[in-house]
């Protein structure tokens, strides 16, 4: 079984304002076929971005070459089958019932910080606090 890459550009607008460009960015692909909004979905999973608006996907290629290993798609690796199962850690999060969600709480505010910086300077630090099992993971032997 052959496998795809693309190759494109690719300039992402984001709600919050703002914007991401990429040139010559490559990519596993499932398919010879794949359409530039298929495309444009596999960028946004791959790169983890959030609050995307709009995908501008141009100079596409698809070609045969093995893959790489791309989140967000099946890859196929010999006759097994990889899938990425990795998420988002937000606050409040359910990872196994009995366990602790993760908090994710103001370290430092916007405003505590102009407190302490030159002006105009201004930025959020976040603590997150969450166990060990949080996420995707496979567990090893020793642990049971």
């Amino acid at each position: 079984m052959a496998d795809y890459r693309a190759s494109f550009d690719a300039n992402v607008t984001f709600l919050n304002g703002g914007g991401l460009a990429a040139h010559g960015f490559r990519l596993d692909v499932p398919a010879a076929q794949v359409s530039a909004a298929e495309i444009g979905a596999l960028f946004v999973r791959h790169l983890g971005l959030l609050m995307v608006d709009r995908v501008d996907i141009t100079n596409l290629q698809v070609f045969e070459e093995q893959h790489k290993g791309s989140r967000g798609a099946p890859v196929e690796v010999g006759r097994r089958r990889i899938v990425e199962l990795s998420h988002v850690i937000r606050d409040g999060l359910i990872t196994y019932p009995g366990l602790p969600a993760p908090e994710i709480r103001p370290h430092l505010t916007r405003s505590q910080s102009r407190a302490h910086y030159a002006p105009g300077t201004e930025f959020q630090i976040d603590r997150i606090t969450l166990v060990g099992n949080t996420g995707t993971y496979v567990d090893s032997p020793f642990h049971r």
